[in-house]
């Protein structure tokens, strides 16, 4: 294998695997990327067993074709900190790995490829069509509220359903929800779909999807979820479990209806946090005619007040809630102005841009 690259060709397909790749493993080739050389394109391989990305590099040079394994981190690594036009040549011989520019050389250990694990997809069924933005939009509006480490594993991931002709996704950690849906033209799915999709896999998901408007094909089977766009091909196993049944969780009713400007809230709510209770970070709302009054306070019996002019008509009202998941939702939300839907004390709280009904989080109400 010998090829000739530019830097800005092949780091960052380098820095994809690099994130997938398992630094921790007893398996010492899953800590490497596999890297293909072939006419024109270089296709690099990472896996960590649950998830499998594939990221081509167009490459104008390949002097020689072949394939070897290689450290992730330390290639990865390298080539991030080399100049950004240099011209880098990798050279397989004698079972190292050359990679040489203008000024610097490195050898590298390699591991055959003989040895490199594939994840099997083969179950694959359902496909459907998609917009690379939106998969993304569905993706980080919802991910903030997955569980980290719950032990209902099914927790720690994501919902992807099909639904009335659109494709809902769901995050849910058991104190707060989050819910993004998209309308699906011409979908041919069954009709209630739905895969869990690991924690991990989210994140790097959204961090690698083309920022284009391309279309991306998503391919379903009953253990696997194959996404492919231009130069990538990603999969991941699914979590097998049963989501629980988030529509119960969405509140019913007549709501009062509080609609507040986000940035206000949101310095509010970061100086209430200077003195809330740092273990459970509460604050109180208290609604009045057009006006709501934050207070937070500790053990050591420090407090915080503020009032704030707000759009709010409905009855006099008191209920808690953790600054954090507000402020991940502020985080979330593109609109200057935010709605806030209380149905009760003891309720949950919808929150909402104004007239977008695609994307609802929940917020459960703490006791202070």
């Amino acid at each position: 294998m010998k090829f000739i690259t530019k830097k800005n060709e092949i780091v960052e397909s380098l820095q994809t695997g690099a994130s997938i790749a398992e630094r921790r493993q007893t398996i010492p080739v899953l800590a490497n990327l596999k890297m293909v050389a072939t006419s024109g394109e270089v296709e690099i391989t990472a896996t960590d067993l649950e998830i499998q990305v594939k990221k081509l590099a167009k490459i104008n040079q390949v002097l020689e074709e072949g394939e070897t394994t290689v450290s992730a981190r330390k290639m990865s690594e390298l080539c991030r900190s080399l100049p950004e036009d240099e011209d880098l040549e990798f050279n397989l011989k004698n079972g190292k790995l050359t990679v040489s520019s203008k000024n610097f050389h490195a050898d590298f250990a390699t591991i055959s490829t003989a040895d490199f694990p594939v994840l099997e997809t083969s179950d694959e069924k359902e496909a459907f069509s998609l917009p690379s933005l939106k998969l993304q939009r569905l993706l980080s509006k919802t991910a903030f509220c997955m569980a980290s480490q719950d032990v209902r594993y099914y927790l720690n991931g994501l919902l992807i359903e099909y639904k009335s002709g659109e494709i809902n996704a769901v995050a849910t950690d058991g104190h707060r929800l989050a819910l993004a849906s998209v309308n699906l033209e011409d979908c041919n799915l069954p009709e209630g779909q739905r895969q869990i999709i690991p924690r991990k896999a989210v994140l790097e998901l959204s961090k690698i999807l083309n920022e284009g408007k391309s279309e991306i094909k998503i391919s379903l089977g009953n253990s696997s979820l194959r996404v492919e766009d231009e130069g990538l091909d990603f999969a991941t196993k699914l979590i097998d479990g049963k989501f629980p049944d988030y529509e119960k969780v969405l509140p019913s009713g007549e709501p009062e209806k509080l609609e507040i400007s986000k940035e206000d809230l949101h310095g509010a709510l970061s100086r209430a946090s200077v003195l809330s209770n740092e273990k459970y970070r509460g604050v109180r709302f208290s609604l009045d005619n057009n006006q709501l009054k934050l207070t937070a306070n500790n053990p050591e019996k420090e407090s915080a007040e503020e009032l704030l002019d707000v759009n709010y008509k409905g009855q006099t009202l008191e209920i808690g809630f953790n600054i954090g998941y507000l402020m991940d939702v502020l985080g979330t939300i593109d609109s200057d102005n935010l709605e806030l839907n209380f149905y009760g004390e003891e309720s949950s709280c919808l929150i909402r841009e104004p007239g977008n009904k695609s994307e609802v989080y929940v917020i459960m109400p703490m006791r202070l």
